[in-house]
């Protein structure tokens, strides 16, 4: 990336020039303001983000009240020299209604879904179907394991698909939480781009212990699986979010639930990429915790035979057959 002098900086007849200052981690948009020389000149000294006010006519330090000051990691400028960029690290919300950002709204009718919702229901329609011995009790003898094919890369997913899905995740679970927390294995691409998202760490619950001592350890049961989970990184009083890629018989986030419940960790949400309804997994969740799995993508066998896609949408849902 080339560089310029902040001398380059056009200001408009007014002296001023405007601002988008957007989040360092990942880069989403939080705020649009003013700066005049003075102030792009005591940003670039002390590091924190200033502005000037057009309705009071003065100069301000973002967070000088409110104390949620925002740290400037880089400064760009575009093409014509006439607007800029702050990349920051913000103490606290952007937006004075408390919103991590100022755009926290949309525009109805602004989505535009149709074409990543069909790859997506073109990659399960394609997806193989193995058949797996049943472990969980003694009530099956077969689980029919459809492949996820956006976790587990077969085939590798667009970036669109992978982007579309944390963001709907990312939507449908609460900001105000301490970190993100995924089992060990396929959720763990999905729930790096969740926790990205919300600004908050990765708890990976493992399925080893790394050599240390684990804050705890949880069996585990799903339809085709058995074993243990080692907690790491997760700590009573801590408010997390739940991540996995699906979830089918619940077995697996059952463990972890009653494991954080009864260790007095607040499950503020759970979420999969994708829900297998036909195994009942999140009607045991609801029913036993209250929780409502959150999933943007729910499949099913109608009449035990054809697959059908269901896309679960925040104040939208549609089929694909």
């Amino acid at each position: 990336m080339s560089e310029l002098s902040a001398d380059k900086i056009r200001f408009d007849e007014r002296g001023l020039v405007p601002v988008i200052v957007q989040d360092y981690n990942n880069y989403r948009v939080l705020m649009q303001a003013y700066a005049n020389k003075e102030a792009i000149d005591l940003t670039m000294k002390t590091g924190l983000a200033h502005f000037w006010s057009r309705s009071r006519k003065k100069l301000w330090l973002k967070g000088e009240t409110s104390g949620n000051t925002q740290k400037v990691r880089k400064v760009l400028i575009d093409c014509d020299e006439d607007s800029i960029i702050y990349l920051v690290e913000s103490r606290g919300p952007a937006c004075h209604t408390g919103n991590r950002s100022c755009f926290y709204r949309k525009v109805s009718g602004s989505e535009r879904y149709d074409e990543i919702l069909q790859e997506i229901r073109d990659y399960y329609m394609k997806a193989p179907i193995i058949t797996k011995k049943w472990v969980r009790d003694s009530t099956k003898n077969e689980y029919r394991y459809i492949l996820n094919p956006i976790t587990e890369n077969y085939p590798p997913p667009s970036p669109q698909v992978m982007a579309w899905l944390a963001n709907m995740i990312d939507e449908m679970t609460p900001m105000d939480v301490d970190k993100v927390v995924v089992p060990e294995s396929f959720g763990l691409p999905i729930a790096t781009l969740v926790a990205e998202r919300k600004g908050r760490p990765l708890a990976v619950v493992r399925k080893r212990n790394l050599g240390s001592d684990p804050e705890g350890k949880v069996d585990y049961a799903s339809g085709y699986e058995a074993g243990s989970y080692y907690i790491y990184g997760v700590n009573p009083g801590e408010r997390v979010i739940l991540v996995d890629d699906a979830i089918s018989t619940g077995g697996t986030i059952d463990s972890l639930v009653d494991y954080f419940i009864k260790n007095s960790i607040d499950v503020a949400a759970v979420a999969c990429s994708m829900s297998k309804d036909m195994y009942g997994g999140r009607k045991l969740i609801l029913d036993k915790y209250g929780i409502h799995v959150k999933s943007p993508v729910v499949l099913n066998f109608e009449g035990g035979e054809n697959l059908t896609v269901k896309f679960e949408l925040p104040g939208d849902s549609k089929w694909l057959k």
